[in-house]
């Protein structure tokens, strides 16, 4: 994403209040796209549906929305990490032209891999067989709009990825609206897939444009999967990370069950939906501001070291690279306190315009700080992808997922007033550990920089003196013959 973040740098260079929040909304949109859209389509079609469908049909509606979006995500989080390693690698070696075969490749066998896992679960929901097909569709639609995002992070125009994702929310409302009058839950449900699938089929169009409109495979990133199988595990664990709480609630004696095969618990989604949106500012803030700073101190570090500069110099480089990150998590953490403080102040008017209930409400205070804390989390990781330390990446999210699993467990355990603090507390858990693990790094990086560097083994080996001898002896017959 760091280049996306560079060529958005230009608008804050401009020396005015409309440019610098032109650069922000941006990139908010970018980072955090598909959850805006879903989210907010889900928000939107709830106000929507209220007097126009059943509870029973809502609450199915609005579950098979978010059980499409948790384990799509689920889905394509094996491909995440791989893939976008792969790509970095062309795309620093220049070989563009793979980025639309691999693109394509991946999406064969992502749709494959969904298909399967998608099909036996739908089989068994008791709803009909057409909406099965459009299940079916968002689903894959949704899987390949977590894909394009991986190769749009490489595109030069963030313009097209802004418009996507707001044609996109707007047309699907839209055809929800309009389609769910005359068809009613088959309309709705419909209209907003329609929707995912014109911003699919936009950032598809970016990516043929933007890389070239190559139709042959590029199974390449096939390799990664065994030459980096940490970032494997890690994308694995970190979404996982991301949902196992969710899915602690909804199969809990507290969760409801929709039908067969669907279970939710609305008091918990709905409060932490509303919870990560608060950490929005601060995904652009990370975009825009925190990782395009740093990696210009980055690239120093290590082009001292290309230029065999000495180490005086090389360890000036280290730390001026360590100040600038201390001094933008500090940054960080003042910024989005303010904003969750400032959210957390005036939540009454949140809770009556989302018309929450007390449980919602208690629930979204907590998780604001959970959210706040799992935010400093994703950019630590993102920091230990940039020095390739893929075995503590693996660590962090491993831990992220173990303890938000083991709280959140127990809150169940105790009851209503616990909710959401398994979360937070699992928030914390990981970001202390990781800011330990990332700080042990930094401090020796000198040290790790020069000692994972390969070895060249010298092709000559000693000779013993009997070989030697035997050489003289040969040598010798040869002068006499």
């Amino acid at each position: 994403m760091a280049g996306i973040a560079f060529r958005l740098q230009k608008l804050l260079s401009k020396d005015s209040y409309s440019s610098i929040l032109r650069a922000y909304l941006y990139s908010a949109v970018i980072s955090t796209g598909p959850f805006i859209v879903v989210i907010g389509g889900i928000t939107a079609i709830k106000f929507i549906i209220q007097s126009r469908l059943n509870i029973e049909d809502n609450q199915l509606l609005l579950s098979l929305i978010v059980y499409v979006f948790a384990f799509s995500m689920l889905g394509v989080s094996p491909f995440i990490y791989t893939t976008t390693r792969y790509l970095a690698d062309k795309y620093y070696l220049k070989q563009f032209d793979v980025f639309t075969p691999c693109y394509l490749t991946v999406l064969y066998i992502v749709f494959i891999f969904q298909t399967v896992l998608a099909i036996p679960f739908l089989y068994f929901l008791d709803i009909e067989l057409r909406i099965k097909w459009i299940v079916l569709s968002l689903y894959l639609v949704e899987s390949g709009i977590w894909i394009a995002m991986i190769y749009l992070s490489a595109a030069r125009s963030y313009m097209w990825i802004v418009f996507a994702y707001f044609i996109g929310g707007i047309v699907g409302i839209v055809l929800s609206i309009m389609l769910g009058l005359n068809q009613g839950f088959f309309g709705y449900i419909g209209g907003f897939t329609m929707g995912q699938v014109l911003c699919f089929g936009i950032l598809t169009f970016r990516i043929f444009q933007e890389f070239g409109m190559i139709t042959s495979f590029d199974f390449g990133f096939m390799v990664y999967f065994t030459k980096h199988p940490y970032l494997f595990f890690t994308g694995v664990l970190y979404y996982l990370g991301i949902w196992v709480d969710k899915f602690i609630f909804w199969f809990s004696p507290y969760g409801t069950k929709v039908m067969g095969g669907i279970n939710i618990y609305t008091n918990y989604d709905t409060a932490m939906f509303l919870a990560y949106l608060t950490v929005v500012p601060s995904m652009a803030f990370f975009l825009v501001q925190m990782e395009t700073s740093f990696v210009g101190f980055y690239n120093n570090y290590y082009e001292t070291i290309r230029n065999r500069a000495n180490f005086n110099t090389i360890r000036n480089a280290r730390d001026a690279m360590i100040k600038n990150l201390s001094e933008h998590f500090q940054k960080y953490a003042i910024f989005q306190g303010i904003f969750s403080g400032l959210i957390i102040l005036f939540i009454i008017s949140i809770i009556e315009f989302f018309n929450l209930n007390i449980y919602q409400s208690g629930i979204l205070r907590v998780g604001i700080l959970g959210a706040f804390l799992q935010m400093g989390f994703v950019m630590i990781l993102n920091i230990i992808f940039y020095f390739d330390f893929q075995k503590e990446s693996t660590i962090m999210c491993l831990i992220f997922f173990i303890t938000n699993a083991l709280f959140t467990f127990l809150t169940v355990k105790i009851g209503y007033h616990s909710f959401g603090f398994g979360y937070t507390m699992a928030s914390l858990v990981s970001v202390f550990i990781s800011f330990v693990i990332l700080n042990h790094k930094l401090k020796h990086l000198d040290y790790w920089t020069f000692m994972r560097q390969s070895i060249i083994i010298p092709k000559f080996k000693f000779e013993s003196e009997t070989e030697q001898e035997n050489k003289r002896k040969i040598r010798k017959r040869k002068k006499k013959i």
